[in-house]
């Protein structure tokens, strides 16, 4: 439970496996990254400060991200988009103090979500 009577969970977003370096895998572009969506986010970490959820997560480094969208449920199996960031972290203020809260984040450059 973290504070404010807020409990975060969270999903990863997985929605292809790769197949390609372990390289690609952890985000780092090589010759064939640059025709595949992204990697798959890790790292993925809630805290409550101020009412709000912050989430962050590590980065994907690659030049041709387009950015991160971020998902938010009442389950962990049915999320909608709540918004994108250009860096590795979100701020949720559309919270109310005692809900569950699931959340994901994909990253996503031309190709699709990671």
């Amino acid at each position: 439970m973290l504070g404010f009577g807020f409990l975060a969970k969270h999903t990863i977003a997985a929605f292809r496996e790769l197949s390609v370096a372990s390289l690609s895998m952890a985000g780092v572009e090589t010759d064939a990254s640059f025709n595949m969506a992204p990697a798959r986010i890790i790292g993925l970490d809630s805290d409550v400060l101020n009412g709000e959820v912050v989430l962050s997560w590590k980065p994907i480094m690659k030049s041709k991200l387009n950015g991160y969208r971020v998902y938010r449920g009442k389950s962990a199996d049915n999320q909608l988009i709540i918004g994108g960031s250009s860096q590795p972290t979100f701020t949720d203020g559309d919270v109310v103090s005692g809900e569950v809260y699931y959340y994901r984040v994909a990253a996503v450059n031309d190709l699709g979500e990671g």
